[in-house]
């Protein structure tokens, strides 16, 4: 992550200096990790156009991320808790967020993407068709985002998704009775389940509530649907 470039690089002691260390118990490693690197903030990833994945977290401990340049054995160990136990959170009001998620997963390389356990983007962008029929599509874009997961996110728990603008607009005017609206959301769903790991579902209504149907048949597909901000 680009945080941990603006970090000053400890000296690295000599593997012997964790002979110790390692001859603690996996599980009471991986509790010392938690304790330096878990935080109760969501990490915030957002992107300039032409520029670096930034990330941005509130209350940032100093030399946060310091173990992962000390040891190689424990820098794996260590990003394995890092991503696997934090909560990152694609920050994008455009319609760029699968750049944003590809350039995030190949920031940080396959491995660390595939300790990834709880990610919060942006819905599946759905589009209308033409005004006249109201019939609505899944965008190739947001196709995008979700078969980035199902490729790299192997180990993905928990999925949140925002729903607001444009996305949220074409949601809570919609009635479930309408065919195409149907069909898009048992696509989105089948494109969800085909994430393996995945045990929870959040779609998170930010600017209004959609219909009542329309919530009940999203619970049905199981997933979870929240109003308003956090």
């Amino acid at each position: 992550m680009s945080g941990a470039r603006s970090e000053s690089t400890p000296s690295r002691p000599s593997n012997s200096a964790y002979d110790g260390f390692f001859s603690l118990p996996v599980e009471l490693r991986h509790t010392i990790y938690k304790e330096v690197l878990a935080v109760q903030h969501p990490l915030f990833l957002f992107q300039d156009p032409g520029c670096p994945i930034e990330t941005f977290l509130p209350e940032r401990p100093r030399q946060w991320l310091a173990l992962l340049y000390t040891n190689r054995k424990v820098s794996i160990e260590a990003r394995a808790v890092l991503y696997g136990t934090n909560e990152f959170v694609l920050e994008d009001v455009s319609q760029r967020q699968g750049s944003l998620l590809d350039s995030f997963l190949t920031c940080i390389g396959p491995l660390n993407a595939g300790f990834l356990s709880r990610l919060r983007v942006n819905f599946p962008i759905i589009e209308s068709i033409d005004d006249t029929s109201g019939d609505i599509r899944l965008r190739e874009d947001g196709l995008q985002i979700l078969r980035l997961l199902q490729d790299k996110c192997t180990n993905l728990k928990i999925l949140e998704t925002l729903v607001y603008g444009q996305v949220s607009r074409l949601i809570t005017e919609k009635d479930i009775s309408n065919h195409s609206f149907r069909s898009v959301l048992l696509d989105i769903d089948t494109q969800f389940k085909a994430i393996a790991s995945l045990n929870k579902i959040v779609v998170r209504f930010c600017s209004g509530p959609p219909a009542a149907s329309t919530t009940e048949f999203m619970k049905q597909l199981g997933w979870i649907v929240l109003l308003g901000n956090r």
